[in-house]
């Protein structure tokens, strides 16, 4: 029996206009001297790898950081021509694909980089180096060793990078700390590029830029540093389809566990969106959604499938079964319902990417072909 087609109930927006316009504002910020490249990785932080992509090269971005090889592939595979690196996947053993689909290892550990020297072929790769963040990266030690080897010599890194722990607090002396340590690797390998900022560490300062900005949340409308007043634009819009509405009377119970009671009699309504779709649980009782220019709270716990709404000063005109509500929007940001639900702000996106039929938005920009001339699978240069 073939599926039913319908429109979705729930309909996760990207406003891919909007993307542009975040990479320009940070591509502005940092100057012509610092390359902006995209992190994509988990599928574009659930926006969609392909589209997102192909959107940021119409603007210029020419350098992509994706999580794995599988990732990679797939970005390769959609005709992507820009340079792609991959955070952590095992050079060691898939090899043959970074070099015939011109992919870009980043190498984590000392077993990664005797592989990168001791392949037939000469590889293009990024050397990570751990500064203070205790997740991958070579030691100093392991550098210095390496280093006095004569290895980085012989088969130098095209690029040196590194990952702060605490750049959304400025005024943390760890990115100091962290700031100092790279620059000692930088100085003394002294690479093409050198790459120490993700998002949050763009706005700590020129001191932190080196060669290229590796930004991700940013592009996508979060603003993790705080910066105000904030120069980012919102990429994604949540809406969900209202399935019914019905009068509950005073002192009722909403939901799972009581844990909303209505104090008059009231009009609420099941919204068919749930932690399901990647809406926080933890969100429940916490904050309001928008009908027009009104606003109505959520109430009672957040179910698999299902949400709840106090719809009881809201015009009936507005907010009947079959008409959409608004969650996130211009007026209440992604960053807004992670602050409510207690949770980071990544994870709101990604779940919500990975739980919501995705919707995009375009306006006039270069055309697509225009956007893939001139693909091919060898990385770009980056001297």
């Amino acid at each position: 029996m073939s599926s039913l087609l319908r429109p979705a109930d729930v309909v996760f927006e990207i406003d891919l206009a909007a993307l542009q316009a975040n990479f320009q504002t940070i591509s502005a910020l940092v100057g012509p001297g610092v390359r902006v490249a995209a992190v994509v990785k988990s599928d574009a932080y659930g926006l969609g790898l392909v589209e997102i992509a192909r959107a940021l090269i119409q603007v210029g971005c020419d350098l992509f950081f994706v999580a794995n090889l599988d990732e990679a592939l797939l970005l390769r595979s959609s005709h992507i021509g820009a340079a792609i690196a991959v955070f952590c996947d095992e050079f060691a053993k898939f090899g043959q694909y970074y070099r015939s689909m011109g992919l870009i290892p980043v190498v984590n550990n000392c077993i990664e980089l005797h592989a990168i020297n001791a392949a037939r072929e000469t590889q293009t790769y990024f050397l990570n180096v751990e500064s203070g963040f205790s997740r991958l990266g070579l030691a100093f030690v392991d550098v210095r060793r390496t280093y006095l080897s004569g290895t980085f010599e012989q088969h130098p890194p095209s690029v040196v990078l590194s990952h702060l722990a605490c750049s959304e607090r400025a005024e943390d002396p760890i990115n100091v700390l962290q700031r100092n340590r790279f620059r000692a690797v930088y100085d003394l390998l002294r690479p093409s590029r050198g790459s120490l900022a993700a998002s949050a560490g763009v706005w700590l300062g020129k001191s932190y830029h080196f060669d290229i900005v590796r930004v991700g949340s940013a592009l996508y409308g979060l603003n993790n540093a705080g910066i105000e007043p904030n120069p980012l634009q919102p990429v994604a819009s949540l809406r969900a389809k209202i399935l019914d509405v019905r009068n509950v009377a005073r002192r009722e119970a909403v939901g799972y566990g009581a844990t909303f009671r209505t104090i008059r009699t009231s009009r609420v309504a099941i919204a068919a969106i749930g932690y399901k779709h990647g809406l926080p649980w933890t969100c429940a009782n916490k904050i309001s959604v928008r009908f027009g220019g009104y606003s109505a709270p959520l109430i009672g716990r957040i179910s698999m499938e299902y949400a709840t709404i106090d719809l009881t000063d809201v015009p009936a005109a507005l907010c009947g079964p079959g008409s959409f509500v608004e969650l996130l929007g211009k007026d209440f940001k992604v960053d807004d319902l992670a602050a409510a639900a207690g949770v980071n702000p990544q994870e709101v996106l990604t779940r919500l990417g990975a739980g919501c039929a995705r919707q995009y938005l375009t306006s006039s920009s270069p055309s697509a072909a225009q956007a893939n001339a001139g693909e091919r699978h060898e990385p770009l240069a980056l001297e």
